[in-house]
């Protein structure tokens, strides 16, 4: 996360940050900031995303790792590492640390089906498209 990132570094910027990381080996950096989403570097590109816009937040123990399990999974399924499918794979992981918010424990994912985690890709869509 973003305060991590900052305390790995000893840099206060987080695009410094993932310059830094980059330097030490990694292709791709992804800094999750919490509710305000995360942001993605690779080469010269960066991919920002915002957090999935939730009115009440229960417990944010597991967000983070909802969100890596969730890109892992997604790319996993696509068996793909292409950059279009590694920004998808992040907006996966934004709306799946969403449902991992929204109850105590592992309560916000057991329950949830496939069908609402597309329901809530396209609502994230509409979110953010002007």
């Amino acid at each position: 996360n973003d305060e991590e990132a900052k305390l790995l570094t000893k840099e206060f910027n987080l695009i410094k940050c993932a310059k830094k990381m980059m330097q030490w080996g990694a292709k791709y950096v992804i800094i999750k900031k919490g509710e305000h989403g995360s942001l993605m570097f690779y080469d010269d590109v960066i991919f920002p995303t915002a957090g999935f816009s939730l009115e009440d937040v229960v417990d944010p123990t597991g967000a983070g790792d909802s969100f890596a399990g969730a890109m892992i999974g997604y790319l996993a399924s696509k068996k793909s590492t292409s950059i279009s499918d590694i920004k998808k794979a992040v907006v996966y992981g934004n709306v799946l640390g969403s449902f991992a918010v929204e109850r105590y424990g592992l309560d916000g994912l057991l329950k949830i089906k496939n069908g609402d985690i597309a329901k809530r890709v396209k609502i994230y869509e509409k979110m953010i498209r002007f």
